[in-house]
């Protein structure tokens, strides 16, 4: 699998703090089956991180990662707050794309309020020649009371990314249900960890994968596009056009009561008809 959302730099922003940490990290996340992961320190008013020192960080932490045999490739990208957007040129969002691979940016949708200017500013990014991947939409307050108003971002050529933790139900009620009803819509498009330690918000895929796949009533395998074709392409800078989603059954909420039988009804006689 390859993970598009990770804070495993050490040093850099609210991740990690030592290299030994990242390291063990690492060695979780390609015991649950990732190999690849795009590392995307914070760009905000807080971390006012530079895309350059992304990619020597990233260069760094490689080195480490292959003496210490540990098997994960990892690549640079930044989690862009909405706000820091209209300060960077060309080349810096560039630099700062998923992967290196000069389209798609990780741009945050915030967890308080609804970004009003999100739309221009999509417009304004495709104008300029990238691709917008919105991340953890099910955790901001205003996606949970209407998941659907992101229809229209979507309909715009965004894709949404969930995280694992979230559809786990690691991260509480509200995400949960929220990212459930995203994916049920179609409306959800890829799956990323968002780790940030060892223990808190810890790397993984897998559960949020398989969590997501019993909620739909399909097969694991089915949601592959989400942490392997999809993430291969925005690493690569290509065209990344999601499947239409296989829901084959709607699993309900374990707190929502049983739907009730439709009663049976009569078949309707037209009334010149023959009796």
């Amino acid at each position: 699998m390859i993970d598009l959302h990770a804070h495993l730099l050490p040093e850099m922003d609210d991740g990690p703090e030592y290299l030994d940490a990242a390291l063990a990290m690492a060695r979780r996340a390609v015991e649950d089956g990732t190999r690849t992961v795009v590392c995307t320190p914070h760009r905000s008013a807080r971390h006012r991180i530079e895309p350059a020192r992304v990619h020597e960080a990233v260069a760094a932490l490689q080195r480490a990662l292959d003496e210490a045999g540990v098997r994960l490739r990892v690549l640079p990208g930044l989690e862009i707050a909405i706000s820091e957007l209209p300060g960077m040129d060309d080349e810096e969002l560039r630099l700062a794309t998923l992967g290196g691979g000069g389209r798609w940016l990780l741009v945050e949708m915030p967890f308080r309020g609804w970004p009003i200017e999100l739309p221009d500013v999509l417009r304004d990014l495709e104008m300029r020649g990238f691709g917008t991947v919105i991340a953890h939409p099910e955790r901001a307050a205003s996606v949970q009371t209407a998941p659907d108003r992101l229809r229209d971002l979507v309909g715009r050529g965004a894709l949404l990314q969930l995280t694992a933790g979230s559809l786990a139900g690691e991260l509480g009620p509200a995400p949960l249900r929220a990212g459930l009803a995203l994916a049920r819509a179609g409306l959800a498009h890829l799956i990323a960890s968002d780790m940030h330690g060892v223990s808190w918000r810890p790397p993984g895929l897998s559960d949020g994968v398989a969590a997501t796949a019993a909620a739909l009533g399909v097969r694991a395998a089915d949601l592959s596009w989400a942490v392997r074709e999809g993430p291969a392409l925005i690493v690569a800078g290509e065209r990344a056009e999601p499947p239409r989603p296989k829901i084959v059954s709607r699993t309900p909420r374990p707190d929502a009561p049983p739907a009730a039988p439709a009663p049976r009804r009569a078949p309707r006689r037209s009334p010149r008809a023959p009796r």
